[in-house]
């Protein structure tokens, strides 16, 4: 039996925010996703921490599922997906965008840990269905759309981009990266 060439859909679609926080005591950074109708900020102690709110934006969670085989990505570990617009040049994000040039898009898998010592990201199976998933309905060979995991960035407590608040922008970005020449702008 030969692997399945699957064809992702969005299951389990979520709105709501992604929320940052920090420790002003160690400096720590936090993120989660919130399903409530407005963004939490309340400041609270949690062992040595001391969180405080950074800031919020709208954003979706979503799983993905093979129409064809009924396999389900589970995209748990993932907070939210940020379409890059960095230009820092010592990252290796904004450097897979320029390397593609304007015919590349690069979106960010964003985890719950910006600071990484907890050694975990996005998993290399979520980050592989996303990609395909992207990039499985683009009509044009030379317009590709890279998905990475959050660990890549130089900073992501600083990095640029448009956290991606509805499935519907999804579907937008996909189409525009198959037709337009140029990336959009923004910040997070």
């Amino acid at each position: 039996m030969s692997p399945c060439t699957h064809q992702w859909v969005m299951t389990n679609i979520r709105h709501g925010y992604l929320v940052v926080e920090g420790c002003f005591r160690c400096g720590a950074r936090s993120s989660y996703f919130s399903s409530e109708a407005v963004a939490p900020v309340e400041e609270y102690q949690d062992g040595k921490h001391s969180w405080i709110h950074l800031g919020s934006s709208q954003a979706v969670k979503f799983d993905l599922t093979c129409r064809l085989c009924g396999k389900t990505v589970s995209l748990d570990d993932m907070t939210a997906l940020m379409l890059s617009t960095c230009t820092n040049p010592s990252c290796a994000v904004a450097d897979l965008a320029r390397q593609g040039g304007s015919s590349t898009w690069v979106y960010v898998a964003l985890c719950g840990d910006s600071t990484h010592a907890s050694g975990r990201c996005v998993s290399p199976e979520g980050i592989r269905a996303l990609n395909e998933y992207f990039n499985q309905n683009l009509k044009s060979s030379s317009k590709s759309i890279v998905v990475v995991p959050c660990e890549l960035c130089c900073g992501i407590d600083t990095c640029q981009g448009i956290i991606i608040a509805d499935t519907g922008l999804t579907d937008f970005y996909a189409g525009e990266a198959a037709k337009a020449p140029h990336r959009p702008g923004g910040k997070k």
